[in-house]
């Protein structure tokens, strides 16, 4: 008997494909607040990271500061994993891109604008320039690094779904050696990784893109659940270990939180792919979640326009959250 399309399925359907997992969107406002949390702690006045080891440093630098990278993290996972099943159409990537271009243009020269009206010190020849270009000339390195994804995107696509699972599993696999073990337990060894350029993207991109085609299924709730508590666990250690030797050499304090300072470290893509696969797996619905998860770009852009932490740092000496550190009264942005 041949078989028909159900109208009614085939409009659930199409229904459920345009309506937004709310569980993923209500994970981009928690990757969103991550950077904030992070920029709150590395852009503050006050020098956390040559105070004394307690609690509240452990807080701090064990948990919130990595915890940005893991909002860039999950940023690009979200859009990634749906990238991966689209079209491998160059016209539909440019869109894309433009779409992007056009409201990134539009916050860099809002941004600018305020900024000059309210304190014009903070602008430089460079930030004007950027004003006008703010992708080719890096103002915001993840949107750029992003709109180069874009535009490779559909290539990059072809040629993994050309390698077959197996090569690209073990593709997959030479990547988290290099990167995520060999360069990603510590900050001297790289293997070539750059900060804060596309090659993140790719990287992560061939992960996520090998899940989603071949084992979507292969992080469960449990094993998501291991990877964050565990990724936390060994960025708490890091502090906890280096802390101390820091200290007493009187140098490299920043290497403290060295498993929390790039996307591609070991705890920080443990916790990203742990949250993004606890999202996933959890669906449900909410109008006001969907909405507020429009603006998360709008925090990003402007929580790392240049000029704002200058601002956080003004900020620090007059109206922030006071804690205590190793018994003394020290301040903290909230």
């Amino acid at each position: 008997m041949p078989q028909h399309a159900n109208p009614t399925n085939e409009r659930t359907a199409t229904h459920m494909r345009k309506t937004r997992n709310s569980s993923i969107e209500l994970l981009r406002i928690i990757a969103a607040y991550l950077i904030v949390l992070r920029h709150f702690v590395g852009a503050n006045a006050f020098d956390v990271w040559t105070q004394p080891l307690s609690f509240n440093k452990i807080i701090l630098e064990g948990l919130l500061y990595p915890s940005g990278k893991v909002g860039v993290v999950l940023f690009f996972l979200i859009s990634a994993w749906f990238l991966c099943e689209s079209t491998t159409d160059l016209k539909a990537a440019l869109r894309r891109a433009w779409i992007l271009e056009r409201e990134i243009l539009f916050y860099s020269l809002a941004l600018t604008v305020i900024v000059l009206a309210t304190d014009r010190s903070l602008l430089t020849p460079k930030i004007l320039v950027s004003a006008i270009l703010p992708t080719s000339t890096d103002l915001w390195w993840y949107t750029t690094s992003y709109i180069v994804f874009l535009i490779l995107c559909p290539f990059l696509t072809i040629g993994l779904k050309s390698l077959g699972q197996r090569t690209h599993r073990n593709c997959c696999l030479a990547s988290i050696i290099l990167w995520s073990i060999g360069g990603g337990l510590t900050s001297f060894v790289s293997f070539d990784m750059t900060k804060e350029n596309v090659l993140i993207f790719i990287y992560l991109y061939a992960l996520v893109s090998y899940w989603r085609w071949y084992q979507p299924e292969l992080i469960d709730r449990r094993t998501a659940t291991i990877f964050v508590i565990l990724g936390y666990t060994i960025s708490t250690a890091s502090v906890l270990t280096l802390t101390p030797i820091t200290l007493t050499l009187d140098r490299g304090t920043h290497q403290q939180t060295m498993l929390g300072q790039n996307e591609w470290m070991l705890p920080v893509m443990l916790i990203g792919f742990g949250m993004f696969s606890l999202a996933k797996q959890h669906h449900f619905t909410s109008k006001i979640v969907n909405s507020i998860a429009k603006s998360t770009l709008a925090i990003y852009l402007i929580t790392v326009y240049p000029p704002s932490p200058h601002s956080y740092g003004n900020e620090c000496s007059t109206c922030t959250a006071s804690t205590t550190i190793h018994g003394s009264r020290h301040t903290h942005s909230a």
